[in-house]
């Protein structure tokens, strides 16, 4: 019977059938290329790691929960899935490589705690969706507040994931773990229940609050994770924390290990009968005596020491209790086996809910390294638009939708809108190298280097001046601008761009920053689209670009006949054949490497290309150029913007810092004028240049100092506002502590007048008493005053109680039977009661009629 080469789902299965244990899936972690990589059956995830793709075989265990196809949304798991038969683009690959991604998650990947969870980050994986780059953010948002502001910190301690993913593999394909595995896997257990309480515990304390809803980001993927506590109890009861297996494990390791104690005692008694020290060779216990020329004394000889200079010998005596040690350590070795199959069995029977536990400490390790980095770089949590519609079926809502936004953005008094929004941006792999040093020095410092650890910075900023300002000719470009890390870090620059604006040209003179810009830039995008916070200020804002596609740097090449021109060319080709209309497009040096002129016209209908989208166009271009004639385009088509580097004449050097709206000019004359080459050259050179060309350097020159006065006084506006929010907030706290003092006050008054009135009550509360028992007992006396004149009217009426009647006698406080009535009428007269078995004799005068009430 053929296998099946295919799931339910359609997708095909790896090898054909479902024995394999490799699967055309990744794993919903970022980094992770398939399951096999962290020992993680794809049958063995819960419904929250799966996605889109099945092919999952059954697990081996008859125990295990059978499998389906899972579709959820990776978006709502946080899941960053790909497949192996849709690698990345080989442009892709290079882009990362080109930006310096792998060196930045390199950075990322030291605030990861676990051995699986820094493979992870060290290989972030960057979705395509939006609701999936949405999904990562929130999870970084959540793991970030559940430190800062819930102090809840996230504790990965003796989680040995490495050996516990060799360990799971090892167990799902039938093979026995040893002690230190096992241990291995009952701490990752621990670490994952420990974590899993951290999470739950902040999740309640935040029911009620807004942040209820970011931590189910969290909760979705460890409420149902499954602790298994009897079985690491078992684990902890049976080995000890070194793997080895404990005496208390079994009845039989025990009495098998207390049998070969008493048997290597016994022979050890003998050997040290003996001449020499006590030894073992080969498993056998033996005497270590010096060799001689008579050769080896009686007995067996073992072995020699390496360099012959000793006899290993087993005496004649020592070999029937050695034979009897093999089988004791055979016997004492297959008790041990015996409980580490039982526990392997315990762990088989488990294996989905063991293997999904480990994927979860995984992934909240790379999740928490993604927050502890971002509050490293002090970095800003992105929010992402979709990319702008392009081609013109889209121009109509473009201009619609510009109009709204503007609308919409001057009635909530906000500042320009932009569809990307990244203010006081630093490049994040110059800013890790400045607080990577920062934090070196910090420790030197405390060790007391303070003075050595001075001389280092000042040699660092000299030697960095030096190089800024005097590059030489053979150091590659982008190295020699990333040498402008001055002693406070990285110069911030802001990349906003409109909705409406498909291109930026930037323009400039060497080493000004043109390429650092470029680069800072894609690695900003590329650090939103996997989860990280971006180091630049709040808000941050940017389209969900589906690839980051660059072509930067220059790759000659004499053995495959590559000139620059060529090498630009080649990856050009590359990056416009994975490009389309969501993609970003970096170009460095547009045009160059050829004769300026067709350089140019390439270059123009190269970028007239990439703005109109679609198969082998982009969603937003990012160029760099030393061709004047490419800043023409922003004025025959609203797609495009220039945009230029700084330069200080006076110092001769550049700000690093980028003009918006202003295109770049030539400093070489100027420079060269500066540096003291000779002044009839320089004017030569500026006389075969023409007027025009100075007529338009002297306007630029002009636009730039107009864009520099715009910066200074948005800037002080900029202030001006955070000045006037800060003064409303002062306000808005002022009247809530004034409202708070009110309250507070009538709380006080309230009070006061309760305690008055308690004080009063328990005055008047014994007094009220008195008076109420006094008139009771006043009321009594009237009653029995009563009463006893109404009695005196009876008897005077001539009222005289008869036998068998009850008369009430006060005196003896009870209702009595008369058994003997009066004989006469006199007041005085007397007559017998009885109550049981007494009878008591009393008069008139001291009977009534009836008990008072």
């Amino acid at each position: 019977m053929a296998m099946a080469t295919a799931c339910q789902c359609g997708l095909p299965l790896d090898g054909g059938g479902t024995k394999s244990r490799s699967f055309p899936i990744v794993h919903a972690l970022p980094g992770i290329r398939s399951y096999t990589d962290l020992g993680v059956e794809a049958s063995m995830l819960p419904a929250a790691a799966r996605s889109r793709h099945c092919c999952m075989p059954k697990p081996r265990s008859s125990t295990a929960r059978p499998t389906q196809c899972a579709n959820a949304s990776a978006a709502a798991q946080g899941a960053v899935l790909a497949t192996a038969d849709s690698e990345e683009h080989p442009a892709v690959e290079a882009t990362l490589a080109t930006l310096g991604w792998p060196a930045l998650c390199e950075f990322v990947a030291k605030f990861a705690s676990t051995t699986l969870g820094r493979q992870a980050v060290q290989h972030l994986t960057l979705p395509q969706e939006q609701a999936e780059v949405e999904a990562l953010v929130k999870e970084t948002a959540a793991v970030d507040k559940l430190e800062t502001e819930y102090a809840v910190e996230l504790d990965f301690g003796g989680t040995s994931t490495s050996q516990a993913s060799g360990a799971l593999k090892r167990a799902s394909r039938g093979g026995m773990l040893v002690g230190a595995q096992l241990q291995a896997v009952a701490s990752t257990l621990v670490g994952a229940t420990r974590l899993q309480r951290s999470v739950m515990g902040a999740f309640k304390a935040a029911d009620g609050t807004g942040d209820y809803d970011l931590f189910s980001a969290l909760t979705e993927r460890i409420r149902d994770m499954h602790s298994h506590s009897q079985i690491v109890k078992n684990i902890s009861a049976c080995v000890s924390e070194d793997g080895d297996i404990r005496d208390s494990a079994s009845d039989e390791v025990r009495q098998s290990r207390g049998k070969l104690r008493a048997i290597e005692n016994r022979l050890k008694a003998i050997l040290k009968g003996h001449s020499g020290e006590v030894s073992e060779m080969s498993g056998r216990l033996c005497v270590v005596l010096p060799a001689s020329q008579q050769g080896p004394p009686k007995g067996i000889l073992l072995g020699t020491s390496p360099g012959g200079g000793a006899f290993f010998i087993e005496p004649p005596s020592a070999v029937p209790l050695n034979n009897e040690l093999a089988a004791a350590r055979g016997e004492a070795a297959a008790a041990e086996e015996n409980v580490m199959w039982q526990l392997t069995g315990q762990v088989i029977d488990n294996l989905a809910d063991m293997q999904a536990a480990l994927a979860i400490v995984i992934w909240l390790d790379v999740v928490t390294a993604r927050a502890r980095y971002g509050r490293w770089i002090g970095g800003t949590l992105p929010t992402f638009v979709p990319v702008p519609l392009v081609g013109k079926a889209s121009a109509k809502a473009r201009k619609g939708s510009k109009v709204a936004e503007r609308q919409s953005a001057g009635a909530d008094g906000q500042e320009e809108e932009y569809s990307i929004r990244l203010k006081q941006l630093r490049h994040p792999l110059l800013l890790g190298r400045h607080l990577q040093e920062q934090d070196r020095n910090r420790q030197q410092m405390r060790r007391g280097q303070h003075g050595a650890q001075l001389r280092r910075l000042s040699n660092r900023k000299q030697s960095t001046q030096l190089q800024s300002q005097n590059g030489t000719a053979t150091a590659r470009k982008e190295n020699r601008e990333d040498t402008a890390v001055l002693a406070n870090g990285p110069v911030a620059i802001d990349t906003c761009v409109r909705p409406e604006t498909r291109a930026v040209i930037i323009t400039g003179p060497n080493t000004g920053g043109k390429t650092a810009a470029l680069k800072a830039f894609g690695l900003a995008v590329l650090m939103a689209r996997a989860g990280l916070a971006v180091p630049a200020d709040t808000p941050v804002q940017i389209p969900a670009y589906s690839a980051v596609l660059a072509d930067i740097g220059d790759e000659q090449s004499l053995s495959a006949n590559l000139s620059t021109f060529s090498g630009h060319l080649r990856r050009i080709q590359a990056v416009r054949a994975a490009s389309d209309s969501r993609s970003l497009v970096l170009l460095d040096e547009v045009g160059t490497g050829t004769e300026p002129v067709e350089g140019s016209a390439l270059g123009v209908a190269l970028l007239e290309t990439l703005v109109k989208g679609g198969r082998g166009g982009a969603g937003f271009t990012m160029a760099t150029t030393h061709h004047s004639s490419l800043t023409s385009l922003k004025f025959e088509n609203d797609a495009f913007e220039n945009a230029s580097v700084e330069f200080d004449e006076q110092k001769l050097a550049p700000t690093y810092r980028l003009l918006w709206g202003v295109p770049g000019r030539s400093n070489a004359l100027n420079i060269a004028a500066g540096l003291g080459l000779d002044a009839s050259l320089v004017q030569a050179a500026r006389d075969s240049l023409g007027t025009g060309q100075a007529a338009v350097d002297s306007t630029i020159m002009e636009l730039e100092g107009l864009k520099r006065n715009v910066t200074a006084d948005n800037g002080a506006v900029q202030q001006l506002q955070h000045q006037m929010a800060t003064l409303r907030r002062k306000l808005v706290s002022s009247r809530q502590d004034v409202a708070q003092s009110q309250a507070s006050l009538q709380l006080r008054k309230a009070e006061a007048i309760t305690k008055a009135v308690q004080a009063t009550r328990q005055r008047l509360v014994p007094i009220i008493e008195q008076q109420a028992k006094e008139a009771s007992a006043r009321k009594q006396e009237a009653q029995k005053a009563q009463e006893v004149e109404q009695h005196k009217k009876l008897v005077s009426q001539g009222w005289r109680p008869a036998v068998g009647s009850t008369v009430y006698v006060p005196r003896l406080g009870a209702s009595l039977k008369v058994v003997k009535a009066p004989s006469s009428p006199a007041e005085d007269a007397m007559l017998v009661v009885q109550k049981g078995f007494m009878q008591v004799s009393v008069s008139m005068n001291e009977i009534q009629k009836r008990k008072p009430k």
